[in-house]
């Protein structure tokens, strides 16, 4: 097969980005074709294709102050449609004739314009779901006061009580175009007319669009991602600390994390990552003289290291996560996973075998999970044990492939 890969990046930027190569250079060993589509971004990788890319725009704060009035134009523009991602994505399809075209994050960048043109000659539309922005201004479907959005009434509110809760950037402008765009997608059903099939990485987010987006169940498929641990080797070693690894912010719950480490034993925490939430972690954690320790951005191999040694990982997100990597990491060591249960999390952190669950954003619950598995050594071990089994089960390359196979049969129609 030939398949087109459509993204707003084209390197390894996140999760999204992560997955989108790992499944193209599993799609390539099997000998099929995989063409990115994608904006100009300095730092792609390098494609035979790039010609065909399209003008990135930084939609950040920080990249919108930077723009020309016009650049600014063009960029609120290009979140209703991309008539460049059009013009140049149909070329490409009539240049290389591919099989499926398949979105993964396209929203507010090259926008539905890509499966329109698609569909114009007759091309198969798939897109992989990886957020809220659909259901909600906000991807993470949180508003500005940190609430989470949890019956997606976005469509259903006035606009005016939406610009108060400041659901983008915290800023009234940002929220106001969010808003426009997501009535415009809502009331035009562009993904719905344009997008044959969409995939979704966890059950929980299928759910929320056949509900909230009143998709056909027929229309979306559950694909969990995969982790090829292969030559990974099950760590034995145990220094007895936990592990967070994750963005310093908000809704991942590390300010709950930290409260729940000031009470009890106090057991070793190390927290690796950076964000913009970072310095005000370090300031509570020193004030309250907490068993934490800050390591910032850690590269592969360093995290792989904290990985192995640690006791467990834990997830203490506040936001609707899918499958966050990190979970499947540790299982990839024999590490278990505390989670908080929200989102997608507790369909692959199961309780009292691979892990243990606890209540989204309540410290002192999570702090009686960390605790039990500070005490239980064994037991920690014996989870461990578990996920590493449930991880070469359930979440094998091969049987991602022959699941993704499956789809795209039913997408196009016919045997491929």
């Amino acid at each position: 097969m030939r398949i087109i890969f459509a993204s707003t990046f084209y390197y390894r930027r996140g999760g999204l980005e992560a997955y989108l190569f790992k499944v193209k250079e599993l799609l390539e060993q099997h000998g099929h074709e995989v063409i990115p589509f994608s904006t100009n971004h300095y730092k792609n990788d390098q494609s035979n294709y790039a010609e065909y890319f399209c003008t990135y725009y930084d939609l950040s704060q920080k990249g919108v102050s930077q723009h020309t009035l016009s650049s600014k134009v063009q960029a609120v523009m290009n979140m209703f449609f991309n008539a460049e991602a059009y013009r140049n994505i149909k070329n490409l399809c009539t240049d290389i004739k591919p099989d499926i075209v398949q979105g993964f994050g396209v929203a507010r960048s090259l926008s539905y314009s890509i499966f329109k043109a698609a569909k114009s000659i007759n091309i198969p539309t798939v897109m992989r779901l990886s957020d809220y922005s659909l259901l909600c201004p906000n991807i993470l479907a949180m508003d500005g006061w940190g609430e989470i959005c949890s019956d997606f009434a976005c469509s259903r509110q006035n606009l005016l009580k939406i610009l108060r809760r400041k659901c983008i950037h915290n800023s009234m402008a940002a929220t106001l175009i969010g808003e426009l765009e997501f009535m415009f997608n809502t009331i035009t059903k562009t993904y719905k007319k344009h997008v044959d099939y969409f995939i979704a990485p966890s059950r929980f987010l299928q759910r929320a669009f056949i509900k909230y987006f009143n998709l056909a169940p027929e229309r979306i498929i559950y694909l969990p991602i995969f982790f090829d641990c292969t030559n990974i080797q099950s760590s034995e070693t145990d220094e007895g600390y936990f592990l967070y690894a994750g963005r310093m912010s908000r809704e991942k719950g590390v300010m709950t994390l930290l409260r729940a480490a000031g009470k009890g034993n106090r057991p070793s925490l190390i927290l690796a990552g950076m964000g913009p939430k970072e310095k005000e972690f370090r300031e509570y954690a020193d004030k309250h003289n907490l068993n934490v320790r800050f390591v910032g951005f850690q590269g592969f191999k360093d995290l792989q290291s904290l990985i192995k040694n640690c006791r467990a990982v834990i997830v203490p997100s506040e936001c609707y996560e899918n499958s966050p990597n990190i979970v499947l990491e540790a299982y990839a060591y024999g590490k278990p996973v505390i989670g908080s249960y929200i989102g997608g999390i507790p369909e692959i952190v199961l309780e009292r075998e691979t892990g243990l669950t606890f209540q989204a954003g309540n410290e002192n619950d999570l702090n009686e999970k960390i605790e039990y598995l500070y005490k239980h050594k064994d037991i920690a071990r014996a989870m461990g044990e578990n996920a590493r089994v449930f991880l070469e089960k359930e979440w094998n390359a091969e049987k991602h492939y022959h699941r993704l196979m499956e789809f795209y049969k039913i997408a196009k129609g016919h045997d491929v």
